[in-house]
């Protein structure tokens, strides 16, 4: 048995389910066709006065890796208050997932 975590969602996660155990699995590709536009518009176009953009995109797969890997769980209230835990996000995604960055932010 399979199931979308979001019905309306071509993009959420299918969770697939056996008597044994269960599996996710998510196509990340669009996420990554997104990363590449943006860090591409990023190096052409930088505004002047700008002071914040986006520097990675993560999709449910990746955020359930990392909290399965690290303890970290990004969709949790208190993970904006964390900077520990934000820094650490952003050198899991830097290291282990530099296709996801948004931006040509190089400090880690």
């Amino acid at each position: 048995m399979s199931f979308r975590s979001q019905d309306d969602n071509p993009h959420s996660f299918v969770v697939k389910t056996s008597i044994k155990d269960f599996q996710i699995v998510q196509d990340v590709s669009s996420y990554i066709e997104y990363a590449e536009k943006q860090r591409e518009l990023d190096a052409h176009h930088r505004t002047p006065g700008t002071h914040y953009r986006s520097e990675f995109i993560v999709p449910d797969i990746v955020a359930i890796d990392i909290l399965t890997k690290y303890g970290i769980d990004i969709h949790a209230p208190e993970f904006m208050h964390d900077l520990a835990a934000k820094r650490r996000v952003r050198e899991i995604i830097h290291t282990e997932y530099p296709k996801l960055l948004t931006s040509n932010i190089r400090k880690v």
